[in-house]
């Protein structure tokens, strides 16, 4: 049709409208635009480009608004029924190889009739167009698709089916869903279970998941919100997830479950007949009096202590890991699923080992009354805490005593070996203070939860004296393995931390001890993992590697391995070149788990908030600007913002009372106001 051809009022005209041909009846025009009235009673007004190429017949718009619809209705009818015989493909292999032009529906026409009416060209115009195969339509030109386009074409039109039908499987699912039908339902079909792992990306991952496009139509046809926390709550009833589900985990990357290869590796390992080539330069150690000291709840136990009294104010005290590293050989399954996760991930709801269960709490865990091959650290040590000596040696223990940490502390001033350990322990902290050491002891609040969902808040402070007896001899540890590294130029991951910020000027004053213990804690560098022993500011150490828990930690894993390969062969396993990689590797991976576990404890904090309804609460005012308070809940350890309101005159370091008025642990909302 020539565009500037004049269109009369009764001219029978059809236009796309949602990708699909309807007939109308021009009324009239207007700014050179036509107003027509659609077979499906709609005025409308529209450009003459939206026109396809055949004009139709005339009605007269005098009629009856009824009858005209019914003429178009009609005319419309018959339209399709005729394109519906037209054999498209048999025109297409006619003109497919000189098409490069395109051509006009006339044209086409020509090549099936002598003469082509009116009525014809639209039915057929209408049969190319609806076919979406063969011919492509663009401005009034219909283009044949090159045989290699056609087979293309035909794929994409399989998706686009294959999507239409997940669509509305999906909904219809939903649907059923969120009326709460579900049990009345079959099991989902294949096409719902697809549909059920694009729901969980996108309730993961929001609008960077590759199925939002996708979820966002199922939703639409569903009735339903297109939202993260609406596709959570459809898989929580659905019962596919838990209401506690924890989706940092799929965020991060960070698996449950260990793989069937590296299970079944970890089965086959026989414990009774497994020979470690150290083991002839083992020193029996298991007469020793070794003891644990860990929380009640702790499975995978790496490390124990002793205590000799050689002679009048000389003692010899042990510090003795588990020597995990007998066991897990470099770059068997075992190693590769450690180095994939690189830490134990302890959670309030769950532990996420990094090893499995076998290693981590059976063959490696010092158990109390098994033998135990272990790396012992030994110290000839006097009543005033001087080290006279020093050595590192391959060993087999066995733990006499399992302590809990409360235990520790009760008998500490009873029990002549914890109070020699614990009155060098004082020495050593002491002069590594001496050496620039900040001992900042910020307490921590731990969500733990029960099988049956009920939720206990431990509040933990690291200057509990068994705490001080622990740590202090884990560092003593690590440092003797850091020198020995250095002294013996074996490549090792040293940590390390720069010095802290210049103390800035604190603004208000406070007598709580939290706040400055907080604003302290600010000022210290991150640690970081390095080549090159460097000092480790916090520590009051020049050089420090982490070695005492293999169990938990691959870095403490690789250093044991480099140590015992040494002290085996004289001469490392890691080159500089092998442990830059890992280092590479640890820094992608552990700041994840780091903040899965800080996130996630609080999410428990705050679900325990909400489940005992708690109102009141004191609040310390940790910083302000001109638009809101820095707030910290000392009882839960939880930090959050107030938006000023104008009114408060309330100082940097005081403490205030402030009511909780919304708790949503989910999209992690505390909101507060101040009393």
């Amino acid at each position: 049709m020539n565009r500037k051809e004049e269109i009369l009022p009764g001219t029978v005209v059809e236009f796309f409208q949602d990708q699909e041909v309807y007939c109308a009846v021009v009324t009239g025009t207007k700014n050179q635009r036509l107003l027509v009235l659609s077979e499906a009673n709609r005025e409308l007004n529209i450009s003459r480009s939206r026109i396809l190429g055949v004009l139709g017949p005339r009605i007269d718009i005098n009629k009856s608004r009824d009858e005209i619809i019914d003429a178009l209705k009609r005319i419309s009818s018959a339209r399709s029924e005729k394109s519906k015989k037209l054999d498209i493909e048999e025109l297409w292999a006619l003109v497919e190889e000189e098409g490069e032009s395109g051509f006009t529906i006339q044209e086409l026409a020509g090549f099936m009739y002598e003469d082509p009416d009116p009525e014809q060209m639209a039915a057929l115009q209408r049969a190319l167009i609806n076919d979406k195969l063969l011919f492509q339509y663009k401005a009034g030109i219909f283009y044949p698709r090159s045989r290699e386009n056609v087979e293309q074409k035909k794929i994409q039109i399989e998706r686009e089916e294959e999507r239409k039908r997940e669509v509305a499987e999906g909904a219809k699912w939903l649907k059923t869903l969120t009326k709460g039908h579900i049990k009345e339902q079959e099991p989902p079909c294949e096409i719902v279970n697809k549909i059920v792992e694009r729901i969980k990306d996108f309730a993961i991952r929001s609008g960077d998941s590759p199925h939002f496009g996708f979820v966002k139509e199922l939703f639409k046809e569903a009735e339903l919100n297109v939202d993260p926390q609406v596709a959570f709550r459809i898989l929580v009833k659905a019962g596919i997830w838990k209401e506690d589900e924890n989706l940092l985990l799929y965020q991060f990357d960070i698996p449950r479950d260990f793989n069937r290869e590296t299970l079944e590796f970890a089965e086959k390992i026989d414990e009774s007949s497994h020979e470690d080539a150290l083991d002839a330069l083992r020193r029996d150690l298991t007469t020793e009096p070794t003891f644990s000291i860990d929380g009640p709840e702790t499975r995978d136990i790496d490390d124990a202590l002793s205590v000799s009294f050689l002679s009048e104010g000389i003692y010899l005290i042990g510090v003795h890991i588990t020597d995990v590293s007998s066991y897990v050989q470099p770059d068997d399954p075992l190693d590769r699923s450690a180095r994939s996760r690189m830490s134990t991930a302890y959670l309030p709801d769950e532990r996420i080992p990094m090893l499995p269960i076998r290693l981590s709490e059976d063959l490696c865990s010092l158990v109390q009354g098994k033998k135990r091959r272990a790396i012992s650290f030994l110290f000839r040590v006097d009543a005033e805490g001087n080290i006279l000596s020093e050595e590192i040696i391959p060993s087999f223990v066995c733990v006499k005593k399992r302590l809990t940490y409360d235990e520790a502390n009760r008998m500490i001033e009873t029990d002549p070996e914890l109070r020699v350990l614990h009155n060098v322990a004082r020495r050593l902290q002491e002069r590594r203070v001496e050496k620039g050491a900040l001992i900042i002891h910020v307490p921590e609040v731990q969500a733990l939860v029960d099988e049956d969902g009920t939720i206990h808040l431990k509040r933990y402070t690291q200057d509990e004296p068994s705490q001080i007896l622990v740590s202090e001899w884990m560092i003593a540890a690590n440092s003797l393995a850091a020198r020995f590294f250095q002294e013996h130029s074996i490549p090792a991951i040293y940590r390390c931390q720069s010095e802290p910020r210049e103390e800035e000027e604190i603004p208000g004053a406070s007598d709580h001890p939290l706040f400055y213990m907080l604003h302290k804690r600010r000022l210290l560098a991150r640690a970081e993992f390095s080549m090159t022993p460097e000092r480790h500011c916090s520590l009051g150490l020049d050089c420090y590697v982490s070695i005492t828990s293999p169990i938990r930690r691959y870095v403490d894993l690789v250093m044991q391995r480099q140590l015992r390969h040494y002290l085996l062969k004289g001469e490392p396993y890691y080159d500089q070149e092998k442990l830059d990689t890992i280092i590479t590797e640890m820094n992608a991976t552990l700041p994840k788990i780091a903040y899965v576990s800080r996130r996630w404890n609080r999410y428990w904090i705050l679900k325990y908030l909400k489940q005992h309804a708690i109102k009141e609460v004191e609040a310390l005012v940790l910083d302000q600007n001109e638009r809101s308070f820095h707030l910290v809940l000392p009882e839960y350890m939880l930090e959050t913002n107030v938006v000023k309101t104008g009114a408060e005159k309330i100082a940097t370091g005081q403490v205030i009372r402030a009511e909780i008025e919304k708790v949503n642990p989910r999209d992690d909302t505390l909101k507060v106001r101040i009393l």
